[in-house]
């Protein structure tokens, strides 16, 4: 049964420094106020990736989305359920519309351009093309009639490129930016810098994503108006871009509705992330202004936690799927950074556990360039202040044995297996030279 203490525990020592300074220097006094148990007081005392399912239950306990209301006669399925029609669908395209310093919106079926006489009002914007898929509900209604109704599943969801005229006026922003795409940092509060805390003071609304536990209760200390993205988003086995898709709408919508407004995102905004780029493009379409704003990245704690200077070897850096993809060549002797190996060959979402299986590819074509006792580190950096990063060290062989620990957030660390021997002597000897100096400055 979970504790409210420790969760309360997690949630405030994320926010308040004072609070954990206490924790590290008197544990049991910090303890007896949360009244935790004898196994949580060992796990604070020795915090490691066994605090990681406890922050995935407060995720959820705080992005749990309100339940509905309930009709006042709700209807009543007749037996046999649902029928689905497999073969009706509706591409809707949509196209907004400025009426003075408004939008409305104008829609048509199964078609790219409108019925023939149909004059839109005002200057039509880019058209976004909608696909739904529909389904019958046969039910009865509060009379006890039989009905017939329909809902509607979104399938897909895309633009339709449309060049904005040159003369359309852009309208005078109410506030230095319609939208913040803002950077929370990998330790939400702790990394989040003064310049994304003044945008999101500044906005009527914060639209975040990240899975620290005390991000909410942080954001909604700024801003009157908070709502997580991450859990009306994401859907276990469907792609990603859908995800991505929703939240660039809901952040369009929301800057159309009532700016500014911010996106708050972990870590970088514009590190390793789709949605943030599919708002500058609709923001661009719609003449919105919109202002990134950085945070501190994965790169940077992984650097921090695996004591690297990038810039004593270099560095390279791909994404792991496409690295498999393109089949890129990898140069053994400069540290590698590859990114996303917890969701390797894949576009779709899921939060289960990885196969052995899965990183065979993977492993094969690192053999290409490194041998197969060559040690590598698996990184995640920690979320929350009290838990240390969880760093796995194994040979490059090996790789598939710890498949099951290799979670959504692990980067894998690929060290040189030498350093790259000088070839150019003569600058190197012209280094420390004074002459040399004076020939290359003024």
């Amino acid at each position: 049964m979970p504790n409210p203490g420790l969760d309360q525990l997690l949630i405030r020592t994320a926010l308040d420094f004072d609070l954990r300074r206490r924790l590290s220097e008197d544990p049991d006094g910090v303890f007896a106020e949360f009244d935790l148990t004898a196994e949580e007081r060992d796990l604070l005392r020795n915090p490691d990736h066994r605090l990681l399912p406890l922050f995935g239950r407060l995720l959820a306990g705080q992005n749990k989305p309100d339940p509905p209301q309930a009709p006042a006669a709700p209807p009543q399925p007749v037996p046999g359920g649902p029928r689905t029609l497999p073969d009706i669908s509706l591409a809707l395209t949509v196209v907004p519309c400025r009426v003075a310093d408004s939008y409305s919106y104008a829609v048509w079926v199964n078609t790219d351009a409108p019925p023939p006489g149909v004059t839109l009002p005002g200057q039509p914007l880019t058209p976004l093309r909608v696909i739904l898929h529909l389904n019958a509900i046969e039910y009865r209604d509060a009379a006890g009639e039989p009905q017939v109704g329909l809902t509607a599943a979104l399938r897909q969801s895309s633009n339709i490129s449309a060049a904005m005229p040159a003369s359309e006026p852009v309208p005078p922003p109410a506030s230095p930016a319609h939208i913040w795409i803002a950077g929370l940092g990998i330790q939400t509060v702790n990394h989040t810098t003064r310049e994304v805390e003044q945008a999101v003071r500044a906005s009527r609304e914060v639209l975040y994503l990240d899975t620290g536990v005390a991000t909410r209760t942080y954001l909604e200390s700024l801003c009157p108006r908070v709502t997580s993205l991450y859990d009306q988003s994401y859907s276990e086995d469907h792609e990603r871009l859908s995800a991505y898709e929703h939240m660039a709408a809901a952040v369009i919508d929301a800057a159309l509705d009532h700016p500014p407004v911010t996106f708050a995102i972990h870590g970088h905004p514009l590190v390793a992330v789709h949605a943030p780029f599919l708002i500058l493009q609709r923001a661009r379409e719609l003449n919105l202004n919109v202002a990134v704003l950085p945070g501190i990245s994965g790169l940077d704690t992984i650097l921090a936690d695996l004591r690297i200077d990038p810039v004593i070897n270099g560095i390279q850096m791909y994404e792991a799927t496409d690295l498999l993809l393109r089949r890129r060549p990898l140069d053994a002797t400069v540290p590698a950074i590859l990114w996303q190996i917890g969701p390797l060959e894949t576009v779709l979402h899921t939060l289960r556990p990885s196969r052995p299986e899965r990183f065979t590819r993977f492993v094969n074509h690192l053999l290409l360039f490194y041998p197969p006792g060559h040690e590598v580190a698996a990184i995640y950096s920690a979320p929350h202040p009290i838990m240390p990063p969880t760093i796995l060290r194994f040979a490059l062989e090996d790789m598939g044995l710890h498949a099951a620990e290799l979670h959504t957030g692990f980067t894998l660390y690929v060290p040189p297996t030498s350093a790259r021997p000088v070839q150019d002597y003569d600058l190197l000897a012209k280094l420390s030279s004074i002459d040399h100096l004076r020939t290359i400055t003024e």
